[in-house]
């Protein structure tokens, strides 16, 4: 069994902020003897800085023993990751260019990671049947209880057509100009394994099994992406 972490929360302004709510975040996590940690797409707030939050979650990330899979983030001055994977013992095994679509080797597995657009996209479609992931996450945020419902039902659709486990990781209050709705669930083959309360700043925390299922081609089809999620970034923005 594999022991998975979501951490949901609202990143403010000040990274520094931020990493210190990280920062007891992942002690929670090694208390409760997980393997890994999946952190939402602004998981740093808005801004960026020249690479120093990055050596700071790699301390972090070796101080507790923990797998961790950012979100966005300064790999240097003039250098942004969509997201870093980053070892137990604090190294860097891989990182995903921002904009891009490949997969990481995690404790999942090849876990293909995508940023809202990308997740509500055809071209993610594409992607999972040349990639062939086990897991996939997908960084993506709600503004109302319909948009939630959506995004869970192409988790659900996802986790039987693209990827044994789905794992959706988010934001919760303000964001912008609206206000999120935590919706950071994981789903396998169609299972809701674990749910966060919409209004919730928590570790959310399951556990996986990811051999019980076998990897045939029957699991590699398109899935639909719900009209409301499509229409979210059909105007290109």
């Amino acid at each position: 069994m594999i022991s998975v972490s979501l951490a949901q929360y609202h990143p403010v302004e000040s990274i520094d902020d931020n990493l210190s709510w990280i920062e007891r975040i992942m002690e929670r996590a090694r208390r409760e003897d997980r393997d890994i940690i999946c952190f939402s797409h602004d998981f740093l707030g808005p801004n960026f800085d020249d690479g120093t939050a990055l050596r700071a979650l790699r301390e972090q990330a070796r101080r507790h023993e923990l797998e961790a899979l950012t979100g966005r983030i300064a790999l240097a001055a003039d250098k942004i990751a969509q997201s870093v994977l980053i070892a137990p013992d604090g190294t860097v095994i891989d990182w995903i260019p921002d904009g891009e679509v490949k997969t990481v080797e995690t404790i999942l597995g090849p876990t293909m990671v995508l940023s809202e657009q990308q997740a509500y996209s055809a071209e993610a479609d594409v992607q999972a049947g040349s990639l062939r992931p086990k897991a996939m996450i997908m960084q993506a945020n709600a503004i109302s209880l319909l948009e939630l419902e959506a995004i869970k039902e192409l988790a659900v659709d996802r986790s039987f057509n693209q990827a044994h486990l789905v794992i959706c990781a988010s934001d919760v209050g303000p964001c912008a100009d609206e206000v999120c709705l935590g919706t950071s669930l994981a789903v396998f083959q169609g299972e809701i394994l674990v749910e966060a309360d919409i209004a919730a700043t928590e570790l959310i925390s399951f556990s996986v099994d990811m051999s019980k299922f076998l990897d045939y081609d029957e699991l590699r089809d398109p899935v639909l992406v719900p009209e409301l999620l499509r229409q979210k970034y059909a105007d290109g923005h």
